[in-house]
């Protein structure tokens, strides 16, 4: 076994060090081409654009001619003293034209020293590795790490995460922070939008020389977010949605695409219609609003169930069993089906029962047992604080497979994707007239309906996400969507309080 276990970490050194050696091979390419080519550009170097750079070095790329005045800026931000703030949309050309951007400096000012900075050092040095190619396709060594790469002028580019800062790397050139936020959770999070502010202000604003620019690039997920900090302290800001509105910053009439050669406006608009109001205002517009609008949108029935499926069950359990006024609160068990369609993109779901009791969770595991008895290979998901743990670890000590696993968000976070789903006609309700009319008798397995239906109906289309109202349907909804993408094959290790489960 030993020799075994010998002979394969010889053969994963051997792929290393073959795939190193490739890897310098290619580097050593490009710079030789980078260096041909910019022999042959050196006249024109002192009036190339970053545009023309970009078509130059990376000519597969769509020119950025949309973020004209965007690199502008870029161009006039060594010795400008610039504070930008720049909202582009997903997919639109803004990381590729900022790294681009940052080349054309490094050739002009390779004596400066410049950073990048992220949200963590995983996706920093991911950048760094692209930005080195092109350095190296452009004809410019550099040594050093992919952290602190030198310059041949003596100058150097730092690539770190916004929690590393700069502290101790003075920045006399500019200063890129993209996406501060992993993500919008990171954004929702009053502490960690806190933390992301002190980082700023302590490790890297403190670290850029009088004449440097800071450019902040970010999704705005949030108004109170670093770029609505920053733009409320007077920087500049340049926002280009993706469908123009008034005063368009590039002279673009009312509803036009910024980018339409890549994406169309009959694209954008399928895809807002795809996606919430919050995600299409903040991850598209650059608009970022306070959240209250309802989230689900129309209703859309079924009056048959397809012959082929996989079934899920997503449960919310209430913390306690005291009823509130306004608010009360209920534990619910609620079974979602879906076609087989391979095609995640258009596989429809069917909600087929709502139980709910207001009850704890301890006394609903009678409910929970019983359903699945009834469906021993339906996974059953609940997301749940890890406050809520003990009562999921009660329930599977009474032989109930219950999944327990931390929310990704908040309310509105942990809806999103069924939401999207459901707004797009793909999450349908049992049609009471084929089920259960009033003037006949319901079909064998379908009585009272009625009684679940409409209080489920009620829920999901009041839901807001902000906590101040019935949510425990619209919750039980996102964990039996969730359950059904982790599908039926179950991995126990994707459940970190349950690592020897088998269903």
């Amino acid at each position: 076994m030993s020799r075994a276990l010998a002979k394969i970490q010889r053969l994963r050194r051997m792929r290393q060090v073959r795939e190193q050696l490739r890897e310098e091979r290619d580097e050593a390419r490009l710079l030789d081409e980078g260096r041909r080519t910019k022999a042959a550009n050196d006249p024109q170097q002192s009036t190339e654009t970053i545009q023309e750079l970009m078509g130059r070095i990376s000519p597969q790329l769509h020119e950025p001619y949309h973020f004209s005045r965007y690199c502008e800026r870029l161009q006039q931000a060594v010795g400008g003293d610039l504070r930008l703030v720049f909202h582009a949309p997903p997919q639109h050309g803004k990381s590729e034209t900022t790294l681009h951007g940052l080349l054309w400096i490094v050739q002009r000012f390779p004596e400066r020293r410049h950073a990048y900075v992220t949200y963590n050092q995983k996706r920093a040095n991911r950048v760094a590795k692209k930005f080195r190619r092109y350095c190296l396709a452009a004809g410019i060594a550099v040594k050093g790490t992919l952290e602190s790469m030198e310059l041949p002028g003596g100058g150097q580019v730092l690539f770190t995460s916004i929690d590393g800062g700069i502290t101790g790397e003075p920045v006399d050139g500019i200063a890129i922070i993209d996406d501060p936020f992993k993500n919008r959770k990171e954004a929702d999070s009053e502490a960690r939008r806190e933390a992301v502010l002190d980082a700023y202000r302590e490790a890297i604003e403190t670290r850029v020389h009088p004449g440097a620019s800071i450019f902040l690039l970010a999704t705005r997920w949030h108004p109170q977010d670093l770029s609505g900090t920053l733009i409320g302290e007077g920087w500049e800001y340049i926002c280009l949605p993706a469908i123009a509105e008034e005063n368009d910053p590039n002279g673009r009439a009312v509803g036009e695409a910024l980018f339409p050669e890549m994406w169309s406006l009959e694209w954008l608009l399928k895809k807002k219609a795809k996606v919430l109001d919050f995600t299409w205002a903040a991850l598209y517009q650059g608009r970022p609003r306070p959240r209250g609008g309802k989230v689900f949108k129309g209703v859309h029935y079924y009056s048959k169930l397809p012959t082929q499926f996989r079934g899920a069950f997503g449960v919310d359990l209430a913390f306690t069993a005291k009823t509130q006024k306004n608010n009360p609160d209920w534990s619910i068990c609620l079974r979602l089906l879906c076609d087989n369609n391979p095609d995640e993109e258009k596989r429809n779901y069917f909600v087929r029962w709502v139980d709910r009791a207001q009850v704890d969770a301890p006394s609903f595991t009678l409910t929970l047992k019983k359903r699945h008895n009834e469906h021993p290979r339906d996974l059953m998901l609940w997301r749940a604080s890890g406050t809520e743990k003990g009562s999921a670890d009660f329930i599977r000590e009474k032989k109930v497979p219950l999944m327990h696993q931390q929310p990704p968000g908040d309310k509105l976070v942990s809806a999103t994707k069924v939401a999207e789903a459901w707004n797009e006609g793909r999450v349908l309700v049992p049609d009471e007239d084929a089920f259960a009319p009033k003037d006949a008798p319901p079909v064998p397995g379908w009585e009272g309906l009625a009684d679940w239906l409409y209080p489920f109906l009620d829920v999901i289309e009041s839901f807001t996400g902000l906590g101040t109202e019935k949510d425990d349907d619209a919750d039980a909804l996102g964990n039996g969507f969730e359950a059904l993408q982790m599908g039926v094959n179950y991995d126990p290790s994707y459940d970190d309080d349950l690592p020897s489960l088998r269903i």
